[in-house]
């Protein structure tokens, strides 16, 4: 049994707690919050039998193994260089850190101290997304000539928020468009080699709305479009020489379409839950097995991520206060 602690109390923490009690291997054990309060309140909905408001307390947990960090973003680092220092292995919210070289350095003192940490990429390790990866792997739609993915809400632009605070390395980028570019080099099992972008930025210096395109080794292209600003459909289409792959709401996807000359297939996920199950299950197995890495979340794969993000927010002129 996997014994887990969270760092960060917020939205995303909740959904990490409803859904670890659905893994054969994981137990919530103890959470951290900045307030006794609110700690204690979170503990006490999921029936958690510890909580800590001193992080020094909580990592010194003996019975917490693994630590979920569901902080903003630009604390991911700070609470990671924590974690590693008291041997507790790390699933680290997305974006991992702010930049590649921050990203870099974490990972390298893990992998110094043996501490199995991955960035939670969840979307990897969801069913229909696995399908669909499949599909392509299997030619079903030959080559891919193109990728289509967009990532959109509509939030209040409020300094306050960590959506629009640049201290807390806000903006559409490293909140949502990260899924779009994920997607677009999982499923070319690659990384491009051109990279172009564009943006509206807010009131507060964050970035509103981004297009990114995208230009891989074998000339497929990829649009990808995000916001904090507006509603999109959140749909990835896959196109190929012989079909096209469709994945509704693919962050979060529970179905994935297959249209081609040849067939047509259709994929459900019946699982009533997020799905943040599945990541939380990679965790487990991984830890379980001693690894330091995920095979399918890997550094490199988040390496990769940080990298391609850094050129977009040089391209669109996004730099955050605290770098």
């Amino acid at each position: 049994m996997i014994k887990w602690g969270i760092i960060g109390l917020g939205a995303i923490a909740n959904a990490f707690a409803k859904e670890i009690n659905e893994t054969e291997n994981g137990k919530l054990v103890a959470v951290y919050g900045r307030t006794e309060t609110k700690a204690k309140e979170f503990s006490n909905n999921y029936g958690i039998e510890k909580f800590y408001s001193n992080i020094d307390e909580f990592l010194n947990d003996n019975d917490i193994d693994a630590v979920y960090i569901a902080t903003p973003h630009n604390y991911h680092m700070e609470y990671a260089t924590k974690c590693i220092n008291e041997k507790k292995h790390i699933l680290c919210e997305k974006p991992f850190s702010y930049n590649k070289k921050t990203s870099k350095l974490v990972l390298d003192l893990a992998k110094e101290n043996n501490v199995f940490i991955m960035e939670a990429l969840w979307t990897l390790f969801l069913p229909a997304i696995k399908e669909a990866k499949r599909w392509i792997d299997e030619d079903k739609i030959g080559n891919i000539k193109m990728i289509t993915a967009n990532f959109g809400f509509k939030s209040k632009e409020d300094i306050n928020s960590r959506l629009y605070n640049p201290n807390l390395a806000g903006g559409a980028l490293l909140d949502v468009g990260i899924y779009t570019i994920l997607l677009s080099n999982f499923m070319m099992s690659d990384i491009p080699k051109e990279i172009n972008a564009t943006s509206v930025m807010t009131r507060t210096n964050v970035d509103e709305s981004d297009v990114i395109s995208l230009r891989y080794e074998n000339d497929a292209l990829a649009s990808l479009t995000c916001s904090i600003a507006l509603e999109t459909d959140n749909t990835a289409v896959i196109y190929g020489e012989k079909g096209k792959i469709i994945i509704p709401k693919f962050h979060m996807a529970k179905e994935a379409y297959l249209y081609s000359k040849n067939e047509e297939l259709y994929f459900k996920d019946n699982y009533n839950k997020s799905g943040y199950k599945y990541e939380i299950i990679e965790v487990n197995d991984c830890i379980k097995n001693n690894k330091v890495e995920s095979d399918i979340a890997s550094h490199k794969v988040t390496l990769d991520l940080a990298s391609l993000m850094d050129i977009v927010r040089s391209k669109i002129g996004l730099v955050y206060p605290f770098e």
